[in-house]
């Protein structure tokens, strides 16, 4: 048996009628840059979240970097993230001239908050705490540091949709990536800003056209971030499902942890009902990590590493970052596998791959 990382032809297949329709009614409509189809998706995606706000943008990384460029952070200024994220993270960081300062993870792969403050100096102007793989931080001791300190918490929510935010402010700004694989996935590019701060909405709304308010009245020195209105009309079809997609996740998640929770060579986190899964992540212990993928490959099942190389170890940063050492963060990322994990994986898919890992570890 073949089983896929994601198939995503099998939710094309699932709304295929659903979007057939919301196509038609676009291309009737023929508004094929910002506009009504936009500005629905914005007020039903700040709704699900409960938020007052939300501006589309292009990618998660325009959102990150959008909301960074709201609160001033420029060149010159520090701020506290983790290393173990995808780079775009960091990159949002980078775009606006400030530094990216990595702070360690905890056993649930999301930043260390006991180590947040020996990190913050005079330079630190935010932290920027990431919900990986689903899972969410506990936002209070965050958001008491920041007020401490006076300094903004801006919350990367790229692999987030979904999850039931533990402790969240509402004066936090989030940001969501809409790439093809997330839990409310687009046809192709797409972010998203969710805040309750008008300041942050309006700053937002102009900086990703060109600057304006009102046509050729160009305020600020924008880009374009526009997000596609197209994506915008589909992610509307897919975001009234998104809550029974989470749940499916999370059963497979429960069945992947009752099936493989003992045993002694892997290292499986608690059941997190917070958590909607974007990914489920094992640590595979003793050095066997990729003896197993290698293993899962040779019988037909597609695992992946996220991510195989830490921010600080890339290429493009590794200059910067020669003496930086995080404990948990160079150790996890030489354990961790990820095993297919979203709504249409099917049962029968599901025990096989249960039954590869048990097999490689009784071999």
């Amino acid at each position: 048996m073949k089983v896929p990382f994601i198939e995503l032809c099998r939710e094309w297949d699932f709304f295929e009628e659903e979007f057939i329709k919301a196509f038609k009614l676009f291309g009737q409509n023929a508004v094929y840059a910002l506009g009504s189809d936009v500005e629905n998706f914005e007020a039903n995606f700040a709704k699900y979240c409960g938020y007052r706000y939300s501006v589309g943008v292009s990618t998660g990384l325009a959102a990150l970097e959008v909301i960074l460029r709201a609160y001033d952070v420029k060149s010159g200024d520090e701020v506290i993230t983790v290393g173990n994220s995808a780079v775009a993270t960091s990159l949002a960081i980078s775009s606006v001239g400030a530094k990216p300062v990595f702070c360690d993870v905890n056993e649930n792969f999301l930043i260390d908050v006991e180590q947040i403050e020996s990190l913050i100096t005079s330079k630190t102007k935010a932290i920027l705490p990431v919900h990986l793989f689903g899972g969410v931080c506990d936002m209070r001791p965050i958001n008491e540091l920041a007020k401490k300190y006076k300094i903004f918490v801006i919350e990367d929510a790229c692999q987030a949709h979904g999850c039931k935010f533990i402790n969240e402010s509402a004066v936090n700004s989030k940001a969501f990536s809409f790439y093809p694989t997330k839990n409310l996935g687009a046809f192709g590019e797409g972010g998203i800003i969710v805040t309750n701060e008008e300041v942050v909405r309006d700053f937002s709304l102009k900086y990703r056209n060109y600057g304006q308010n009102g046509r050729y009245n160009h305020e600020i020195k924008g880009t374009n971030y526009r997000i596609d209105p197209l994506q915008c009309a589909l992610l509307n079809v897919k975001l009234d499902s998104l809550n029974k997609a989470v749940e499916r996740r999370k059963e497979i998640a429960k069945k992947y942890i009752e099936s493989l929770g003992h045993l002694e060579q892997i290292k499986i986190n608690n059941y997190n009902s917070s958590s909607s899964f974007h990914l489920f992540v094992i640590r595979v212990l003793n050095g066997e990590r990729d003896n197993l993928r290698d293993h899962l490959k040779k019988n037909e099942v597609d695992s992946l590493v996220h991510y195989p190389v830490t921010i600080y170890k890339q290429p493009c940063y590794k200059d910067e970052y020669d003496n930086v050492v995080l404990v948990n963060t160079d150790k996890f990322q030489e354990e961790i596998l990820s095993l297919p994990c979203y709504p249409f994986l099917k049962e029968d898919e599901q025990d096989f791959v249960i039954k590869q890992v048990k097999g490689f570890f009784s071999l």
